[in-house]
């Protein structure tokens, strides 16, 4: 028997590696499979993944299945990838049946060709063609992540349709909240007795002293004396950036001094959000920065973080505003009450209400000391419960559990 088979029976029966095999335990190969790369938290979380993985128990590998993104470059540092479909930019979950059966079959292929011991989809599209083309392949075990509310499939049909296929080819369905889980419970089927829950993870982001944090608002062109409200979040129609613009215009006449800063992508609702601020006359308030690199940065160089999604998973950008110690103002849908305590770590306000989300702005703009008792607050929550360590840990032995036979 080879050393390979010697310890795949030793995993399967739970046992140990037989004395004098001359056996080591080889590498568990994780194929991730995305749709594209662009730089949105589900695509971080997965780069965090393949950053921090032990290289002596695991080899991830990466395929995307409707082209690259902005991450290309630090994904093929990492791991050897695979990108399919449209290169210049990433799709959605496509409706010609043939395009579907041809992604699928060029999965198929690369699968045959690396023979991953797990595969790991992220995403609804992949969430389906990613088990579809793994069971087509012979892959042993499979997962499929769910990190967002069901929503989506209002404007996509056919995903109503598949996800629960993806879920009844899946050993684990994987959630990051348990209101995502309650959300799959309600809208799709095949998931019993699939659930496993790892919480988003976030690293620490070391502190600013107030000449370096003042040092980059100057770089910036920031005024020294502003107080800063950051949303970092790019620009989908249910991120509630709307909201935040009619929020905005009731403090500005109050607190002049406030600058709202606006950092994302263009995914549909730039132009329509930035009328609206022209709208409202608060241009001089409102800043909007685009997609950055530097995100912890301008996290630091704020006093107070602003997310009015009227859906939520669970938020890796309020993880991040957490672990760089700022007060969290956010809607109270999805995931956000998993990791805000209300009135002790920020504020939950009622989704689609601009005038309840301005009050618990106004809470704390006006308050110094509670932001800084919130900010802090927020940085223990997110050090104790939510470090990436941790996260990054209980995916290792999800995965050596997986491989063992268990579910």
């Amino acid at each position: 028997m080879r050393k390979e088979e010697v310890w795949m029976a030793a995993m399967e029966s739970g046992g140990s590696l037989p004395a004098g095999s001359g056996a080591t335990a080889p590498t568990l190969k994780i194929a991730y499979v995305l749709p594209n790369i662009e730089a949105g938290g589900t695509e971080q979380h997965v780069l965090a993944l393949c950053r921090l993985l032990d290289r002596t128990r695991f080899s991830p590998s990466l395929v995307t299945t409707a082209g690259g993104g902005a991450l290309f470059e630090a994904f093929s540092a990492l791991v050897p990838m695979k990108v399919t479909g449209d290169p210049a930019r990433g799709k959605r979950f496509r409706s010609t049946p043939w395009e579907h059966a041809r992604t699928v079959a060029s999965l198929v292929r690369i699968l045959r060709e690396r023979q991953p011991d797990i595969l790991h989809a992220y995403l609804p599209a992949a969430n389906v063609i990613g088990p579809l083309a793994a069971r087509m392949a012979g892959v042993r075990r499979v997962i499929v992540s769910k990190r967002s509310m069901a929503d989506y499939k209002q404007q996509f049909p056919l995903l109503r349709h598949t996800d629960s296929l993806g879920n009844r080819l899946a050993d684990i369905i994987l959630v990051n909240s348990d209101a995502v889980r309650r959300d799959v419970e309600r809208t799709e089927r095949h998931w019993e007795r699939k659930f496993r829950k790892i919480f988003n993870g976030v690293a620490p982001i070391e502190p600013w002293t107030p000449e370096e944090a003042m040092a980059f608002r100057r770089r910036e062109r920031i005024p020294a004396e502003a107080l800063v409200a950051i949303c970092v979040s790019n620009f989908y129609p249910y991120k509630g950036h709307e909201e935040l613009v009619e929020a905005a215009a009731r403090i500005v006449p109050t607190f002049p001094n406030i600058i709202f800063l606006l950092v994302g992508r263009d995914s549909g609702t730039l132009e329509a959000i930035k009328m609206r601020v022209r709208k409202r006359g608060i241009e001089g308030s409102v800043r909007f920065v685009g997609s950055r690199t530097d995100v912890p940065d301008l996290l630091r160089a704020s006093d107070l973080f602003v997310h009015p999604s009227r859906e939520e998973g669970f938020s890796n950008a309020i993880l991040e505003a957490m672990a760089a110690g700022l007060p969290v103002v956010a809607c109270d849908v999805g995931g956000n009450p998993e990791v805000i305590v209300d009135g002790e770590t920020g504020r939950l306000a009622p989704p689609r209400d601009p005038e309840r989300f301005a009050d618990a702005m106004v809470e704390l703009i006006a308050d110094e000391s509670k932001r800084k008792i919130f900010g802090e607050a927020g940085l223990r929550r997110a050090a104790e419960r939510f470090s990436l360590d941790r996260m990054v840990g209980e995916m290792e032995s999800l995965y050596e559990s997986l491989a063992r036979g268990g579910r």
